[in-house]
């Protein structure tokens, strides 16, 4: 069974391998020098232990092509890490992205940083357009967390490892029953096994991203249950945003906002700010949210998985 790949390596023929940056239950990621083009790369490898059953073998190479092809879909589109080449070597794949030169959102909260309201607006945004352009390609993205957005040394947003995105035409890649996903980010359908349209789970894991982003704990504890058992404690520093990190952390898939409605809703925040920190708030973004629904569905929806 292949094993991780040492610096210094060339995948591809191309590909030079120079510092592992990240590595996350799937993969590592990789700084990476294209010899071909004589510029600075990164190459996600897919993460295959010795000793691997067949069956997740074969699963674990399907995700990482299956990644590769949602995100060169929505490689042109803004707020998206683009994909540039993917290569397989000894049977294991390798994914060459753009190189971001900056910090993920985790890494930022790690260093007890969290974003006053301001920045996490930029955040907020950034992270929306993306799941627009996902949905209206009909993909869900299905693991928004933190660790899963960059924000690059010129302070751009974006939205990072599609792994476990799904698309409405994919075929089912994870044994039935197993909830793929991190902890606290799963939203409460999914948890209970009742499927549903994957883009509300998205804007539910935004909901749970930006109130970690700006109160600097996430909302619910770190079992698949605690989404389904608990109430996050009311927001106190995401100022403005607090009506629309509320609303996107309804555990009703279909009271929470689409993408393209939070972006109307984050913009009228953003004109009317500061929103005070109470009911009336948000009954005024969820009133803009009833209007915005009036003969509307939700935009490119996906197929249950």
């Amino acid at each position: 069974m292949a094993r991780e790949s040492a610096v210094g390596r060339v995948v591809g023929g191309r590909y030079r391998l120079v510092e592992r940056l990240a590595s996350g239950g799937f993969g590592y990621v990789w700084k990476a020098h294209d010899l071909a083009l004589d510029v600075g790369v990164a190459v996600k490898e897919m993460r295959l232990p010795p000793g691997l059953p067949g069956a997740e073998h074969s699963e674990r190479v399907a995700r990482a092509v299956r990644e590769a092809r949602h995100a060169a879909t929505l490689r042109d589109r803004p707020n998206i890490v683009a994909v540039h080449d993917v290569v397989t070597e000894r049977g294991v794949p390798f994914m060459v992205m753009r190189l971001v030169t900056g910090e993920s959102l985790a890494q930022r909260l790690a260093a007890g940083r969290p974003l006053p309201p301001a920045e996490a607006e930029t955040v907020a945004r950034g992270l929306l357009t993306a799941l627009e352009a996902a949905h209206e390609a009909g993909i869900a993205h299905r693991d928004v967390k933190p660790s899963n957005v960059l924000i690059d040394a010129s302070g751009e947003v974006l939205l990072t490892d599609f792994g476990i995105a799904v698309h409405e035409t994919d075929e089912t890649l994870t044994a039935e029953g197993l909830l793929v996903g991190t902890p606290g980010f799963v939203p409460p359908e999914r948890v209970r096994g009742a499927g549903g349209d994957p883009s509300a789970g998205d804007l539910f894991a935004l909901g749970a991203t930006l109130y970690q982003a700006t109160e600097g704990v996430p909302p619910f504890g770190a079992t698949p249950r605690s989404v389904l058992d608990d109430e996050p404690p009311a927001p106190r520093r995401a100022g403005h945003l607090e009506p629309l990190i509320t609303l996107l952390l309804q555990k009703d898939p279909g009271r929470r906002p689409t993408a393209a409605q939070s972006l109307a809703m984050l913009e009228t925040l953003t004109v009317t700010r500061p929103v005070p920190r109470n009911a009336a708030g948000t009954q005024a973004v969820t009133a803009l949210l009833a209007r915005t629904r009036t003969g509307a569905g939700r935009a490119g929806r996906l197929a249950a998985r």
